[in-house]
C-alpha cells in the first residue's frame, strides 16, 4: 500500500448514497476522492457511472483494492447483501492507520461478522448507522458510530461536514438502534401502501386522510401519504433488504419477526411492480392516487366509479 493520504476518500459503492457524499466531500474542499463500483465493468449502467465520476472529478477505480489504496477512510456503502463481502475483501487489502467506516443498513450480527473480516488488516473498523434519508442532508446526515475508532474518526471527517456521534466502543449497538426504528419506519412505509391501496380501490381514501387527521393530530396525512408510498416506490428493493436484516435482529432478541418480515414482503412486491413500470418513480409525491392507482392496475382491480 502507498503512504496514507490524509484526506484522501475511497468510496466503495457509488450508488445515490456514494455520489451524494462524492459531491459533498467535493464542496467541502476534499478533492482526492476514489471510487469504486461492481456496476463499474457493466458496459452500460458502468459507463454512465463512470461518466458521472469524471464530472464530479472523482477517480473510477478497477478495483476497491485501488480505491483505498492511500486512503485515510474507506466508506463501504453497498447492498445489505453485498456488506459482508466487502467487509471479507477489505480484510485482505487495509492496512494500519486506515479506517473502515461501514454505512451499511445491516443487524449488529452481521456488523460484527463486518468487523472481525476487517480486523486481520490491522485497519479501524467503525460501524455507522444512518438515522435519516442521505438524500436530503448530503455529508450532514445523522449518524451514530460504534467501535474503539469512532470519535478518530469523527475528528476527521467533521471538518468536512458530517454529523456524526460516536456512542458504543462495541460494534452493535448502533446498528441496533438503526434496525429497531426501520421496524417502525419501514413498517409504517408498507402499512401506508396497503392502507391507501385498499381504502382507494373502495373510494374511501378521502375519508381515511380525514380520519387519520383527526386521530394522529397534527400530522397532514394528506401530504404523509405521498411520502410514505413515494419512499417505497423509490428504494423499495432497498427497504426489503433492509427490513430483512432488522428481521434477524428482531429475531436474535428471541422474538419471531412476523411484522418485520411481512414488511419486507411488501415493499419487495413494490419493487417488482416499479422493475416492471419504471414509470412509476416519475410520478410526483403529491399525485400518490396515481401512484395507487397504478399499483392497484397491475393486480386487475379497478376502484368504485364513484371515486373516479
Amino acid at each position: 500500500m502507498t503512504e496514507i493520504a490524509p484526506r484522501r476518500i475511497a468510496l466503495i459503492g457509488f450508488g445515490e448514497v456514494g455520489k451524494t457524499f462524492a459531491k459533498g466531500f467535493i464542496a467541502a474542499g476534499w478533492r482526492d476522492i476514489r471510487s469504486f463500483d461492481i456496476l463499474f465493468d457493466n458496459s452500460e449502467t458502468g459507463a454512465r457511472l463512470r461518466e458521472t465520476a469524471r464530472t464530479l472529478g472523482v477517480a473510477a477505480c478497477a478495483s476497491a483494492a485501488s480505491a483505498a489504496d492511500g486512503a485515510e477512510v474507506v466508506i463501504s456503502a453497498v447492498t445489505a447483501t453485498a456488506a459482508i463481502d466487502v467487509a471479507r475483501e477489505a480484510g485482505r487489502y487495509l492496512a494500519p492507520g486506515q479506517f473502515f467506516l461501514d454505512i451499511n443498513s445491516v443487524s449488529p450480527d452481521t456488523k460484527r461478522s463486518d468487523a472481525a473480516a476487517v480486523a486481520p488488516s490491522g485497519a479501524a473498523y467503525v460501524e455507522a448507522a444512518v438515522m435519516a434519508p442521505v438524500a436530503p442532508y448530503g455529508l450532514a446526515v445523522p449518524m451514530l458510530l460504534g467501535g474503539k475508532g469512532g470519535a478518530a474518526l469523527k475528528a476527521i471527517l467533521a471538518p468536512a461536514g458530517m454529523k456524526m456521534e460516536p456512542v458504543a466502543d462495541e460494534i452493535g449497538e448502533a446498528s441496533a438502534i438503526k434496525m429497531c426504528r426501520s421496524v417502525m419506519i419501514k413498517g409504517i412505509e408498507a402499512l401506508a401502501v396497503e392502507c391507501f391501496m385498499t381504502a382507494r380501490h373502495y373510494g374511501v381514501e378521502d375519508r381515511i386522510v380525514a380520519s387519520l387527521n383527526e386521530t394522529f393530530k397534527p400530522l397532514d396525512w394528506e401530504k404523509l401519504a405521498g411520502y410514505l408510498i413515494e419512499r417505497v416506490v423509490q428504494h423499495g428493493r432497498r427497504r426489503a433488504a433492509e427490513m430483512r436484516e432488522a428481521a434477524e435482529t428482531v429475531a436474535c432478541a428471541g422474538l419471531e419477526p412476523t411484522m418485520t418480515s411481512a414488511t419486507a414482503v411488501r415493499q419487495d412486491w413494490v419493487a417488482d411492480q416499479v422493475a416492471e413500470d419504471p414509470a412509476l418513480k416519475s410520478i410526483a409525491e403529491p399525485d400518490w392516487r396515481k401512484t395507487v392507482d397504478a399499483l392497484l392496475a397491475t393486480l386487475g382491480t379497478r376502484k368504485p366509479a364513484a371515486a373516479e
